[in-house]
């Protein structure tokens, strides 16, 4: 089938279909699945499984003791390429968010609990994947669609899932949702957090205070040095997020801790901020106050753009020029598993959801006339991901 007739059907069918894609994201986002939340997790990958199977595919749940289930869904055709879908269920709400704010659609647009990141996005793949079935468009050797349960935590246990079924894959599509303008996203910052700990001495701080080494007062030294280093190389943030330290006021601190966000566009960026931070706590301004400096274990490197990733773009620009609108491909601060994607050699592309924002907040939406268009696009781009248009 040729391109532009194939995405316009698939952009009707979702169409039509918009009342009942409604209605199943009413019952994802009735299901809490913070990351940490193994039981809603669980549910909800079994959830997305059984969509899975109606279409169709082999499906997997990987099973795991501690944390949230993975879901991964293979749908074999009759092409040569492999296809990567990737996205992920896990949300930042904590139990209790659903019944307080379940999701509700006001005129054009739908509010609530993981309806942009990334349940929406999720969903709306999977109807993308529908009505290509009903197109009867199966050219492709297999269309993997992994959904992850950590993305939104340090934590990661699916490194190892997504490297399998990144190999011999020929693109791998990130069901992010779209920027707000509509952007889709060519590029991300690498990404890792870190923390910075302070041991001093407490004393008693109004009789003998000079005995103590007060460990906040050094910790606030040493984030004023470091944040000072922001934007010292080009595209480089510094943020400190997270304080602690302390018992009483009474006390001169023996003990502070702070967690700061690490941005950069190249890995050796990274490693010589942390040199510099690392110089600068051997300036200190308390005596005998000992400090140490830990990242995260996992650190997300940034998705860098390359010229097959860059086609890819191309593609999507081209295919949405057929649906009549336009996008630009864009380079943003957020992170996503597609640095995992793109580390593994993979070309890659993301944003690809509908278009949404204010994620992580109450006021997360989806815009819900972007649903069909963006899963026509979709469509198009496991249609002729690898090929020329």
């Amino acid at each position: 089938m040729d391109l532009p007739p194939l995405v316009l059907a698939v952009e009707q069918y979702t169409q039509q279909r918009l009342p009942h894609y409604i209605e199943e994201l009413r019952e994802l986002c009735a299901i809490d699945s913070d990351s940490y939340n193994k039981a809603g997790l669980d549910a909800l990958a079994a959830r997305l499984g059984e969509r899975m199977r109606g279409l169709g595919m082999d499906v997997n749940i990987i099973e795991r003791e501690k944390w949230g289930n993975d879901l991964l869904g293979v749908l074999r055709g009759t092409g040569g390429r492999n296809i990567l879908l990737l996205g992920h269920i896990d949300t930042v709400y904590p139990p209790g968010t659903a019944a307080a704010r379940p999701l509700r659609v006001e005129e054009n647009i739908v509010y609530g609990p993981g309806v942009c990141d990334m349940k929406g996005c999720i969903l709306m793949a999977i109807y993308a994947v529908e009505a290509l079935q009903a197109m009867g468009f199966y050219d492709y050797g297999e269309l993997r669609f992994l959904c992850v349960s950590d993305e939104e935590i340090n934590i990661r246990h699916c490194q190892d899932v997504m490297q399998k079924v990144c190999q011999d894959c020929q693109g791998a599509l990130i069901l992010e949702a779209a920027r707000s303008n509509g952007d889709i996203v060519s590029a991300r910052k690498g990404n890792t957090v870190c923390t910075l700990t302070a041991r001093g001495r407490s004393a008693h701080a109004g009789v003998e205070p000079e005995k103590g080494r007060n460990a906040i007062v050094e910790l606030a030294h040493q984030l004023l040095e470091f944040q000072a280093l922001n934007g010292w190389r080009e595209g480089l943030n510094i943020s400190a997020g997270v304080i602690s330290g302390g018992t009483v006021a009474n006390v001169v601190p023996d003990f502070a801790q702070a967690q700061f966000d690490l941005r950069f566009l190249k890995q050796e960026d990274r490693l010589a901020t942390e040199e510099l931070f690392r110089e600068s706590m051997q300036r200190k301004l308390v005596p005998d106050v000992e400090l140490t400096l830990e990242h995260a274990p996992d650190i997300k490197e940034p998705m860098a753009r390359t010229t097959e990733s860059l086609k890819l773009a191309g593609q999507a620009q081209e295919i949405a020029r057929m649906l009549g609108f336009s996008v630009n491909h864009v380079l943003t601060g957020g992170a996503s598993d597609a640095s995992y994607t793109s580390g593994y050699g993979v070309p890659s592309l993301d944003g690809l959801g509908p278009i949404g924002g204010r994620d992580h907040s109450p006021y997360e939406y989806l815009a819900l006339d972007s649903v069909a268009p963006r899963a026509a696009l979709l469509a198009g781009l496991i249609a002729f991901t690898g090929q020329e248009l």
